[in-house]
């Protein structure tokens, strides 16, 4: 069993290993990973986590809601939210979300919110899907109606696990940086550059992020395919 099944777009619920391989090497990497999270927010509690990576293709979807599920595990109100709104994903990844009109559908007035968050098989977890994808994502992310979005959802949820775009492609993941309480860098093993991660945590660090760290995700192992590193 290797790493690739994660980014095989037909592969379904096979992704989610944390919900339907719990028992499973993965699955316990994506535990590890939480529970280094959480250590580290032992005196500054990390509710809201961004994930992102410097380049596309690196698997940040898969580790979102993978790490999401992990927290829902915990009997924790877990919310799911794809700001990826130029190439979302996290539709594909559960299924339930194809008719959802998601985040663009509430922010256009076409549904309350309640209706736009979708209920997922997994117990605790919703998820807040894009919907139709937007013409000016940045203007929606830097809206004041987005800002007041994430503040009803922060005092709703025990944990927010936000998957935004590659931080050197557009300059929407320094945005939503600014807003959570701590963000994370995935970096793909002999794929992603080293002079692109740098400058990935430089775009991150002037947006006056808390990078809390690093999630390699390595493509050539059989275990522990996701490492975490502060």
């Amino acid at each position: 069993m290797r790493s690739k099944k994660f980014r095989d777009k037909t592969s379904g619920k096979r992704k989610l290993v944390a919900k339907n391989e719990p028992q499973s090497a993965y699955a316990e990497s994506f535990r590890y990973i939480r529970a280094n999270i959480d250590f580290s927010g032992i005196d500054n509690e990390y509710k809201s986590i961004m994930i992102t990576s410097p380049d596309p293709d690196s698997g940040k979807s898969l580790i979102s809601a993978n790490l999401a599920i992990t927290y829902a595990a915990l009997d924790m109100k877990t919310i799911l939210i794809d700001l990826d709104l130029r190439k979302p994903t996290v539709h594909k990844i559960f299924p339930e979300c194809h008719s959802s009109y998601g985040i663009t559908g509430f922010l256009k007035d076409m549904l309350p919110l309640e209706e736009a968050i979708i209920k997922t098989e997994v117990p605790h977890l919703d998820v807040l899907p894009v919907g139709m994808t937007p013409a000016d994502p940045a203007s929606i992310l830097n809206s004041e109606k987005v800002q007041q979005l994430y503040k009803k959802l922060y005092e709703n949820y025990d944990r927010i696990i936000i998957d935004t775009p590659p931080v050197m492609s557009v300059a929407d993941a320094q945005i939503i940086a600014s807003w959570v309480d701590g963000s994370i860098l995935v970096i793909r093993n002999n794929y992603t550059k080293q002079e692109n991660a740098k400058k990935a945590l430089k775009k991150l660090d002037a947006a006056g992020a808390k990078v809390i760290g690093t999630i390699f995700n390595n493509t050539k192992m059989k275990m522990r395919d996701y490492y975490y590193a502060e």
